[in-house]
């Protein structure tokens, strides 16, 4: 089997898609700032109907990553909970790089991390991490690569303009 066709197996087999990730935040959310959640709740956090909340905690159920109490108030399990604070934590972490690293749009840089939060590994999470951390940390070398970076993009910019946006990129290095 070709390494594309088994990353796209492990891409299926993520343990939370995209919306199971906003539930679990919003739960967690939820729960930090009025100490429960009910269905409704959730529902009006989310702007989606009460039914659709309800089909999404069943699944989130199955997977044991929420439960219901006899006040039909929902909870994050532990595994759910950890699974939402990496969600969160990946997010920041994303945002930080594409902003603060790479200059996008802060705007952009929300709705990119959106899109990548729920699917990062703990390993790839931690070393974004670590890599954030180094090149914001002030260090002369590391100053040194931002400001190498910014005048690679300055250079690129021109022509990441004339290209369409959904067109392909090249990494191979220019003579």
């Amino acid at each position: 089997m070709s390494s594309h066709n088994q990353s796209w197996k492990e891409f299926n087999e993520n343990p939370i898609s995209h919306s199971m990730a906003h539930y679990l935040v919003t739960l967690r959310d939820l729960h930090a700032s009025q100490g429960y959640a009910r269905v409704s709740d959730v529902a009006e956090e989310l702007e989606v109907t009460k039914g659709t909340v309800s089909v999404q905690m069943r699944h989130l159920k199955e997977k044991g990553l929420v439960v219901e109490d006899d006040n039909r108030h929902l909870r994050l399990t532990e595994a759910g909970q950890t699974l939402a604070r990496q969600v969160v934590n990946n997010r920041a972490t994303i945002i930080q790089f594409l902003h603060r690293v790479l200059e996008v749009d802060p705007q952009q840089a929300e709705v990119d991390a959106c899109k990548i939060e729920h699917l990062l590994s703990r390993e790839t999470s931690h070393q974004i991490l670590a890599l954030v951390q180094l090149l914001l940390s002030g260090d002369a070398s590391a100053k040194a690569l931002l400001k190498k970076l910014k005048s690679k993009r300055a250079q690129a910019a021109p022509e990441q303009r004339a290209r369409p946006s959904h067109g392909p990129t090249s990494l191979e290095r220019k003579p």
